[in-house]
């Protein structure tokens, strides 16, 4: 079974149709749950996650928990590759 993290029509020159949001949540939920499926998230995990306020406006960053801070911090202080995907 083939993970995958990105898709070609992921990220168009310009904004997503009401449809393609719809298409790519429909994958990422697809994805979460293969991810529950094999093991690899656990959803006591994934349901104690950041819930953000309801916003009219367009969210142009999602805030880290604390513990993925911290993680970004130790990587950066020795040396380590950090790659952060949005």
């Amino acid at each position: 079974m083939r993970l995958d993290v990105h898709e070609p029509d992921d990220e168009p020159d310009e904004t997503w149709t009401h449809e393609q949001l719809l298409e790519m949540n429909a994958r990422f939920v697809d994805r979460l749950e293969r991810a529950f499926d094999c093991g690899l998230e656990s959803r006591a995990s994934a349901a104690g996650q950041i819930k953000l306020a309801a916003s009219s406006g367009p969210r142009w960053a999602t805030p880290l928990t604390r513990e993925i801070q911290e993680g970004l911090w130790r990587s950066s202080a020795s040396g380590a590759t950090v790659f952060v995907a949005r």
